[in-house]
């Protein structure tokens, strides 16, 4: 009888010991399949990191500082900023502040030139479709003949808080005409200046003959800037509300 008990209690015993080791077999697994998934998890976050700084000519670094600085304070009081601005604002040097304003430059330049592209394609396909009808709050950036810009459907419903204008110096009358009207209405504008050959000093002289405020220029509400190429082979000026 004393033997029968000892070989139960050792079948328990060992039955135990199986269960407890089953057990710590399926913990070690479950915790490798996390340490697994987690590190998967930051391998995905990193890929994405990378593709979205490159996109913006930004190392992966840059993109964690910009990340951190908008999970801060500057993301409080300028929800949304994009990461060029965003760096350049909280610039920690002067070097680091010059890269991110030629960034953004050729950025914005970029963007325009492309956009411009489109607008041409755009009326030359409204033209195809629509002929000699006429058109009301058209997608156009071509100013109407009383030299005020058409803004467009789209453009009146985003209500964007800045316009962008490409000008020329010369030759174009209605250029100026239309930068002073979009002054007068309060707009914030950035101008392009399309033959300008880089000379600063051009287009300060254009911009003070047309009385252009100097301290809207000084804070920002107004940029001047070089825009060679931009609207080649379309009737100046170009008025585009920015989205």
């Amino acid at each position: 009888m004393i033997n029968l008990l000892k070989a139960q209690y050792c079948a328990a015993l060992l039955t135990a010991c199986m269960a407890l080791q089953t057990n710590a077999q399926e913990a070690h697994t479950s915790q490798q399949a996390l340490m697994i998934d987690q590190s998967e998890q930051v391998e995905s976050r990193t890929e994405r990191s990378e593709v979205r700084a490159s996109e913006w000519g930004l190392s992966a670094l840059e993109w964690d500082r910009y990340e951190a600085l908008m999970a801060g304070r500057r993301g409080i009081l300028s929800p949304g900023l994009d990461p060029l601005t965003a760096l350049g604002i909280e610039a920690r040097t002067e070097q680091e502040r010059r890269r991110y304003a030629e960034l953004q430059a050729r950025f914005e330049y970029e963007r325009i030139e492309r956009e411009l592209a489109y607008q041409q394609s755009y009326d030359e396909a409204i033209a195809r479709i629509a002929g000699d009808q006429p058109r009301i709050a058209t997608f156009s950036m071509q100013p109407p003949v009383s030299g005020r810009p058409d803004p467009g459907l789209l453009g009146l419903l985003a209500a964007p808080a800045r316009h962008d204008v490409v000008v020329a110096l010369s030759g174009c009358d209605a250029c100026g005409n239309t930068v002073m009207e979009l002054v007068a209405e309060g707009r914030a504008l950035n101008v392009w200046v399309t033959d300008s050959d880089g000379d600063d000093g051009k287009i300060r002289r254009w911009a003070s003959d047309l009385g252009i405020p100097t301290e809207r220029v000084t804070s920002g509400a107004i940029t001047l800037n070089h825009g060679a190429g931009l609207g080649a082979g379309q009737t100046l000026p170009l008025v585009r509300l920015r989205r």
